[in-house]
């Protein structure tokens, strides 16, 4: 007998010993009745930690995660209720109580929790305790008042605010297809982005997916030329088939041109240079490239330094042919030559002189043809004046030569030019 009095001495010490009262060290005051309490239209919380403060802010803590749990709670009765809000309220009830569980990180998420604070606390106690391992800690409880009428508010406020994000979102989504400007492209990535910080459920991934696809958008960006001349370099921004703008300043790169300005219009970029240091390459190039959020978009314009240019020479032998003549003169005389340009650029013969020794020179005026494209240009020409048969006549000469002029233009600059014929060879058929 003495010994079963003994173990079950021993099975009751071990089963009260968990439960012993840590010892009190310290205390805020008398211990209220309502700690660990329910009341109403009053929130009861215990925190603890190492220090007073450190159990403060944990007791801070549980009562936004209360409030947070107390409006999740709500909106999901109303929820089933209403069974045409069901959808929205149930994605508002995830959001809450994904937020319950990590309101110390994430309270700046939610503008209602910002008004929580100590100085709305009604009654607070605290002790100070030694474990029986010596270890001390403090226990922090806090009163906090939180009628019904505040719970009504909180969540109405709540779901006005997330009703109204969830629309900003959708039209943020929407505009994918309508966006105007590259701004407007990063001004909508980056609150789609904050989006992502507030919401806890399917609506990140959308906003994720429109992050992914603006971003798209960046990289599709293409810079197209325009028509300008030698000099100006005239583009815009496409985006599929529409035009999109930027205030944003290109960054430009060329081997020879310098840069004199570039200005932006709501039409076209324009980017002048100066050429003068330029040889004529057909690599001479402008590079052009803008820095989208983490995307490059860019393109090299070629230029041609000798776009303007107009220069001619002639190489192939003249072909004079009588169209009327008599035994000592032709008095009208078709002349066919070959005019080599070295340059694309076009150009207009206006006058051509012909000499030979001893006579007076044939000039034929007013011819006024306009050629383009670098090569050869072929022209025939009506001679009214007349010429002698026996002073012209390549007939009997070993090396029939004449000399003369070909006076020109540019088209593109208006220069006027000329060309110096020097004994150069010509057949007649006279």
């Amino acid at each position: 007998m003495k010994k079963f009095l003994l173990l079950f001495a021993a099975v009751l010490y071990l089963c009260v010993q968990p439960f012993a009262q840590d010892k009190v060290l310290d205390k805020s005051g008398k211990k209220p009745k309502w700690i660990n309490g329910i009341e109403k239209d009053y929130i009861i919380v215990s925190g603890s930690g190492p220090d007073e403060q450190s159990a403060q802010q944990s007791a801070l803590t549980l009562i936004k995660e209360r409030i947070v749990t107390s409006v999740a709670e709500n909106v999901k009765s109303t929820s089933e209720i209403k069974k045409e809000e069901a959808n929205y309220n149930n994605n508002v009830t995830v959001f809450l109580e994904k937020f319950a569980s990590s309101t110390t990180s994430q309270s700046g998420k939610v503008p209602f929790l910002q008004g929580i604070s100590l100085s709305k606390v009604e009654q607070f106690y605290w002790e100070k305790l030694q474990r029986k391992d010596k270890s001390v800690y403090v226990n922090y409880h806090l009163k906090y008042p939180f009628p019904e009428f505040e719970l009504k508010k909180l969540v109405s406020d709540f779901k006005m605010r997330d009703n109204e994000l969830t629309r900003q979102m959708e039209d943020l989504l929407a505009q994918v297809e309508t966006v105007e400007s590259v701004e407007q492209i990063e001004k909508n990535m980056a609150e789609l982005k904050s989006l992502t910080d507030y919401f806890m459920d399917g609506r990140v991934d959308q906003c994720n997916l429109g992050i992914t696809r603006y971003r798209s958008l960046l990289k599709s960006i293409e810079l197209v030329e325009l028509d300008g001349g030698l000099g100006e370099l005239k583009y815009y921004l496409r985006l599929g088939s529409r035009v999109i703008t930027t205030v944003k300043k290109p960054t430009t790169k060329s081997e020879c041109a310098r840069i004199t300005s570039t200005v932006n219009t709501k039409e076209n970029v324009t980017i002048k240079y100066d050429y003068d240091n330029c040889y004529e390459d057909p690599e001479n190039n402008i590079l052009v490239k803008y820095r989208f959020g983490n995307q490059d978009v860019q393109k090299q314009f070629y230029f041609d330094v000798a776009a303007n240019k107009a220069s001619i020479f002639v190489s192939d032998p003249f072909h004079f042919n009588a169209s009327a003549k008599d035994d000592a003169t032709v008095s009208e005389a078709v002349l066919d030559i070959t005019i080599r340009s070295k340059y694309d650029s076009p150009f207009t013969v206006e006058k051509i002189v012909l000499e030979w020794k001893g006579i007076a020179p044939v000039i034929i005026d007013g011819i006024g043809q306009s050629f383009e494209g670098k090569g050869n240009h072929n022209i025939k020409l009506n001679i009214n004046q007349p010429m002698s048969i026996e002073e012209t006549s390549s007939a009997g000469k070993a090396l029939a030569l004449l000399s003369g002029y070909i006076h020109y233009k540019s088209n593109v600059t208006g220069e006027v030019k000329t060309f110096r014929i020097y004994n150069h060879s010509y057949t007649t058929d006279w």
